[in-house]
């Protein structure tokens, strides 16, 4: 009885301590594949401005899809898109996240852990428009039009 009342505080103290770790972990994984997909997704766009919000949307989206029920900060060093199309440029996104740790309810614990990560990616070298169009249409195959694609050739 004694040996109980002794182990079962740290017994629970150590499975609270798990339980916290394995949160920040999580979510410190989530945020790092945000901050990824929101620098490729910054990476393939033809302009910064496209940039922007393609990597804002991707981040939020994938922490929402995630599960990561945070209020983000996205910032993103768009920069190599003032270097000349076919040079060799990067992108970086850094994606903030307040992970709450408020509703494990143990005493003692902070309300939260702020996770931040920062991942890189090349800037597409052709990213210029496709033969002088500023938004080309996706190309058909063979030639084909979509209006003939139900019907014999």
């Amino acid at each position: 009885m004694v040996e109980t009342a002794i182990l079962a505080p740290l017994f629970i103290t150590f499975l609270a301590g798990l339980l916290v770790a394995m949160r920040v972990v999580h979510g410190s994984a989530i945020v790092t594949q945000a901050a990824a997909d929101a620098a490729r997704q910054a990476s393939i766009a033809r302009t910064a401005g496209q940039a922007r919000a393609g990597a804002v949307s991707s981040a939020m989206e994938t922490l929402r899809d995630r599960g990561l029920h945070c209020t983000p900060s996205v910032q993103l060093d768009l920069s190599g898109f003032s270097r000349p199309v076919g040079q060799p440029a990067t992108v970086s996104a850094r994606v903030t996240c307040v992970i709450r740790l408020s509703d494990l309810a143990l005493p003692g614990l902070p309300g939260a852990r702020t996770v931040t990560k920062t991942h890189r990616s090349p800037i597409d070298p052709y990213r210029a428009n496709v033969l002088g169009f500023a938004d080309p249409e996706p190309v058909v195959a063979l030639g084909r039009s979509s209006e003939h694609r139900d019907g014999p050739s």
